[in-house]
């Protein structure tokens, strides 16, 4: 059954942008190399200064092996002074999707 990590990070003000730079480079760089995952988004709310990365795995299991992953590691080690709390990670069972077929 599919799988949902979210992935929130509240950035320190100065560093909302950083942060959302870095991030949008790790997604990017980390689909590009990671067969399990399907479809990756990154949301922003400035206004909190959060951060979020949304990343839908075919299983539970490939979900669980992004958290060991050393790309991730190095991600999370680059933007660790930038956030004003610990990250959350959460793991969500993907109930339904729909997508707009464009003609």
């Amino acid at each position: 059954m599919p799988a949902v990590i979210e992935y929130s990070m509240r950035t320190k003000p100065e560093f909302f942008d950083e942060v959302l730079d870095d991030y949008i480079t790790f997604a990017d760089e980390f689909g590009m190399v990671n067969q399990n995952e399907d479809l990756i988004l990154v949301t922003a709310d400035r206004r909190r200064q959060i951060i979020r990365g949304i990343g839908v795995f075919a299983s539970a299991t490939e979900a669980a092996e992004v958290g060991h992953a050393a790309m991730f590691d190095r991600f999370r080690a680059t933007v660790a002074d930038k956030l004003a709390e610990v990250p959350e990670r959460e793991e969500l069972e993907l109930i339904h999707v729909f997508v707009k077929e464009v003609m």
